[in-house]
């Protein structure tokens, strides 16, 4: 009798494939040791003519990067809870001009949705273990070209990393 093996696929994968109706089972996956991530699980939909459930249109663009907050963090407890993380990512998003939507940790390369007649809008997730956060940029490039993205996208992790860039 043949052994039944766990198949290999992210919480975010799993999740995709109930609302596309795809099948992990018929997936190959392309993260780590093999491991189904969402990005396999839209390629699939995407094969199968179904759009990818809260995917950005495609005349927009988009960035990742991850700032290591430990600094933050450190300041911010000195505060005893009067200014929280979310908070500060807010205000900081608010001073480069962009709305900040909070996203949790678990996301795998999804972009936040950008509104209609909107530029660019960012995204943070949680604090990881490791003391990090992803930072998501998606913005429409005919209004923002590539270059003001990536400096909005390096300016957040900046204010993120270094929190007193924002008292400058």
């Amino acid at each position: 009798m043949a052994e039944k093996t766990r198949l290999r696929a992210s919480p975010y994968a799993r999740k995709g494939a109930r609302e596309l109706g795809v099948a992990l089972e018929t997936l190959k996956g392309t993260g780590p040791s093999g491991r189904i991530v969402r990005r396999d699980v839209e390629a699939a939909a995407r094969s199968e003519g179904k759009p990818p459930a809260g995917t950005v249109p495609e005349s927009t663009a988009g960035y990742y990067a991850t700032a290591d907050v430990r600094e933050l963090l450190a300041a911010l407890n000195t505060l005893g809870g009067v200014l929280t993380f979310p908070i500060f990512a807010e205000r900081a998003a608010t001073r480069l001009g962009v709305p900040l939507h909070p996203v949790e940790s678990g996301v795998e390369g999804a972009m936040p949705a950008l509104r209609p007649g909107g530029s660019a809008v960012l995204a943070v997730g949680d604090v990881t273990a490791d003391e990090t956060v992803r930072i998501h940029l998606t913005y429409d490039p005919t209004i923002l070209s590539g270059g003001a993205a990536a400096d909005l996208l390096r300016a957040m992790r900046s204010f993120l990393e270094k929190p007193l860039t924002m008292l400058i």
